[in-house]
């Protein structure tokens, strides 16, 4: 016993100290830049020969005569410095006591080192009736390595599992497909999230090892060089399959390196981190991250395509079209049912133009391009030239792809994925896998655009998600969608380029407009719809919408209905197109309220009293229709001030009838919004000095978000105070007993009408992103002429906007109200201020009240890692 103890420390000693150098060894080969490729043998041949040696260590008689099998990621010789190492321990026939015991001593030293080992223990019977029943086992089984043994069991079950994948090819393929259609769905269907995945997401290691997997059924090849020899892939997809698979394996052997645990995530630190040990250095205006994250999304989107063709090809050969003749559309191109094809191979070398002209084909009748012609294009992409560019036939078929009456989303989307539009239009190139480094942009420049042209598309076909059924009515307005639509192709065209990207956007917008064909009036449009593309949402969001000069302002900026129809569409699309949950319905409120009062002032529709009066009745009697108990609750609805009423939904409006019709001395209730993903807190109380600072300082204490708040007077001493608030994980906050706890909060501050106390100080852990936020404070003249409009921007952080109504009731002000905007790690803070006396502030307070706020803007207090 002493004996075997002593053994098994010595043992797991070795295999630390072992396993430490190999660490090291993969270590410095990554910074010295060796290739993935370099790095996962190093790794498999350190494991491999650790592995053997303990094996054959603890137990010299069975390992040779149990096969001992590498299978999984560690079959296929590809292994990071902290993947998993799967094994399977293969019996013979004859099995006996002494090797269980052998494979537990074994796992015994494996488990006492912390190495990460998955096993299993069969034979082969075992084996075939386990992978029968688990498709992640037969693909496991695909990619068996003996590491040591005779190799007898080995041989016998890989004849087996051959035999079986000949039989059981086509449900293994359907499963692999169904498999690698849900990861996708699962990780936002894209290969352009900001913070990718790199084994999970699109374009990552999996949908590589996906397409191997299910290549390797159908033709019955051992390895991919096979796949290209056979001529299943050309020599160009292979190549770049290769390359970006190397590149996003060093990614990943540095992350393990950095992280010291299994992290396939690339979150914003982590990409900092990387891109400072690949040796990747600040361009220009541009930071290092940004380097590595170009080259990432171009080698992701690079696996994307191949893999895509690739499945797409054994779709069709899974469900081949039968009995389907072959129409032939003209000289070049063909349909088989649906599906558009090729003449023949050559139809893009004889006439390159045909590069367009088959997206535009693919828009009637709800076509799509095969795998055999989506392959050509990306062949012959590079055919698109300057003579090309110059061409105006090719400008003439973009229009035609631009109006035309269905799919102009899916053909742009298209021609980005095999590179046409980027070869066609050179400025969009830049943007193609250009990363933005914030958490508010959940998408690299080029897909945000295509995904925002998207939008506009659903908002003209009435197509999935709502956003804004105003949006909707307003585009069929417009006398030419196709300018719209270039608009927003160029709308963050200038996001590479130093300075301002509205304002560069403008000149390339208006250069390309005019190269291509459109009239100045045409090309004018798109250039200011470009120069102006955060116009609307900055008003609508920061602005005090009750005010006629900052609606009269916005209407001589804008200038003509045209332009406010245009910017509208441009803005829902915009905003919606930014990441899942960025669009919601109070951002919709603001832009129709602002839009509603602006088409007053263009059409010189004086304030229509009457017209007022029937929107005002509308509101109510929507209102009142959803409530079981409309008597009571109409004189309430009423008597509320039109600023009220013309800000709240009736969906809203109801719960804050509701509140007021109880009369209560201080009232609080609450409204859930699953639409707006936020929960209103409704507080009704009498007028009482710093209210709105003291009840922003007790809201910010409960771990909650706000993400918009309003002051409204109701007259005779009453007030209504609304805040928007979120968890900390932006869902609606809708615990009862949490709620509960918040609304006591609130009650217990108002009845106690105490000083306002100075907000208790919240230490929190500052991230890389919020490092990087810029610190603002500045006075929005534009916002308000009632009252003073003063903006912070600033890192998001707790009890920042606590912090700073407290300073502002200091300075001795009052808050009238307050919109915050969240934009990932950065918030922008808008107060409507005013001084005792109810007017707006003096020039020389507001500059000073400026220089307080920046200060504390800008304090980041810092927590122990």
């Amino acid at each position: 016993g002493a004996k075997m103890t002593q053994q098994h420390a010595e043992l797991i000693q070795y295999g630390k100290d072992r396993l430490d150098g190999l660490y090291t060894e993969v270590d410095v080969a990554f910074k010295q830049g060796e290739s993935g490729q370099v790095l996962m043998d190093l790794m498999c041949q350190g494991v491999d020969d650790l592995l053997i040696h303990l094996w054959q260590k603890v137990a010299p008689a069975s390992s040779e005569s149990i096969d001992f099998v590498a299978v999984g990621g560690y079959g296929r010789a590809e292994l990071a410095p902290q993947s998993d190492w799967d094994v399977w321990f293969l019996l013979p026939d004859d099995v006996h006591d002494e090797m269980q015991q052998d494979i537990e001593a074994f796992l015994y030293v494996m488990w006492d080192m912390n190495a990460k080992i998955g096993h299993a223990v069969r034979s082969v019977a075992q084996t075939l009736d386990h992978i029968k029943e688990d498709w992640n086992s037969a693909t496991a089984a695909q990619e068996m390595r003996l590491l040591c043994g005779k190799g007898d069991v080995f041989a016998e079950l890989k004849r087996k599992i051959a035999v079986f994948f000949k039989k059981q090819r086509k449900k293994f393929i359907a499963a692999k497909l169904l498999e690698h259609q849900a990861r996708h769905q699962r990780t936002g269907n894209t290969a352009f999230m900001m913070e990718p995945d790199i084994k999970e997401c699109q374009g990552g290691l999996r949908d590589v090892q996906s397409v191997f997997w299910i290549a390797k059924a159908w033709y019955g090849v051992d390895n991919v060089e096979d796949l290209a020899k056979n001529k299943h892939i050309s020599p160009r997809e292979m190549q770049d399959l290769c390359s970006a698979q190397d590149f996003l394996w060093r990614c990943r052997v540095g992350l393990h390196l950095e992280a010291k645990r299994p992290s396939d995530r690339l979150s914003f630190e982590q990409q900092a981190s990387l891109a400072d040990m690949m040796g990747y250095s600040a361009v220009a205006h541009r930071p290092a991250v940004d380097g590595l994250m170009k080259d990432y999304f171009r080698q992701a989107g690079r696996i994307t395509r191949v893999t895509g063709l690739l499945l797409q090809d054994f779709e069709e050969k899974l469900h081949p079209i039968r009995w389907r003749r072959c129409k032939k559309i003209n000289a070049v191109f063909n349909t088989v049912g649906k599906q558009v094809g090729l003449q023949h191979v050559d139809v893009f070398k004889r006439d390159p133009l045909n590069l367009l002209r088959i997206f535009n084909v693919g828009q009637d009748e709800h076509r799509w391009l095969s795998s055999a012609a989506l392959r050509q294009i990306r062949e012959d992409v590079r055919l698109i030239d300057d003579g090309f560019r110059d061409n105006p036939e090719a400008h003439r078929i973009f229009l035609r792809i631009l109006r035309h009456p269905r799919n102009v989303f899916w053909a742009l989307k298209e021609m980005n994925a095999t590179g046409v539009l980027g070869r066609f239009m050179s400025d969009f190139r830049d943007v193609v896998g250009l990363g933005q480094f914030n958490q508010y942009h959940a998408y690299t420049v080029d897909e945000h655009t295509i995904r925002a042209v998207g939008e506009a598309r659903n908002m003209m076909h009435h197509d999935r998600e709502e956003r804004l059924p105003l949006a909707q009515e307003v585009i069929h307005r417009l006398k030419r969608p196709d300018l719209l639509y270039l608009a927003l192709i160029f709308h963050d065209i200038a996001k590479g380029m130093a300075g301002d990207h509205s304002v560069n956007g403008e000149k390339l917008a208006r250069e390309f407009c005019l190269h291509i064909g459109l009239t100045e009036d045409g090309a004018a449009l798109v250039a200011w719809l470009v120069r102006e593309h955060l116009t609307m949402a900055m008003v609508s969001q920061r602005s005090d919408l009750s005010d006629p000069e900052v609606i009269q302002n916005f209407a001589n900026k804008v200038g003509s209905m045209e332009r406010l129809n245009n910017l509208l569409c441009l803005t829902v699309a915009d905003i919606a197109a930014v990441g899942p949950n960025v669009w919601n319905d109070w951002k919709g409120a603001l832009l129709s309220q602002l839009y509603h009062a602006t088409r007053q002032v263009l059409m010189d529709v004086p304030p229509n009293k009457a017209w007022q009066e029937e929107q005002r009745q509308i509101r109510i009697n929507s209102t009142l229709k959803l409530s079981e108990q409309p008597a009571l609750l109409q004189p309430i609805l009423t008597k509320l001030p039109q600023r009220v009423i013309a800000h709240f939904p009736p969906n809203q409006l109801l719960p804050i009838a509701q509140l007021l019709q109880q009369n209560l001395e201080h009232g609080v209730s609450h409204h859930i919004d699953e639409d707006r993903c936020d929960t209103m807190i409704l507080i009704h109380s009498e007028e009482q000095k710093a209210l709105f600072a003291k009840l922003t300082a007790v809201i910010a204490a409960g771990q909650v978000n706000v993400v918009a708040a309003h002051a409204f007077s109701l007259g005779e001493g009453r007030v209504l105070d609304v805040f928007y608030v979120q968890d900390k994980q932006a869902k609606t906050l809708r615990h009862p007993a949490d709620l509960h706890r918040l609304s006591q909060r609130i009650i217990k501050t108002l009845q106690a009408d105490k000083a306002i106390q100075a907000p208790k100080k919240v230490t929190f852990k500052s991230t890389l992103l919020m490092k990087r936020v810029p610190v603002r404070a500045r006075h929005l003249p534009s916002a308000s002429t009632i009252q003073t409009a003063i903006e912070v921007s600033a890192a998001e952080r707790p009890a920042l906007l606590a912090q700073l109504a407290y300073a502002i009731h200091q300075a001795g002000f009052d808050i009238r109200g307050a919109a915050i905007s969240s934009f990932g790690e950065r918030v922008v803070d808008v107060f409507f201020i005013q001084n005792h006396d109810g007017e707006a502030l003096q020039q020389e307070h507001i500059q000073h009240l400026c220089a307080t706020l920046q200060i504390i803007g800008g304090i980041h207090q810092e927590k122990d890692d």
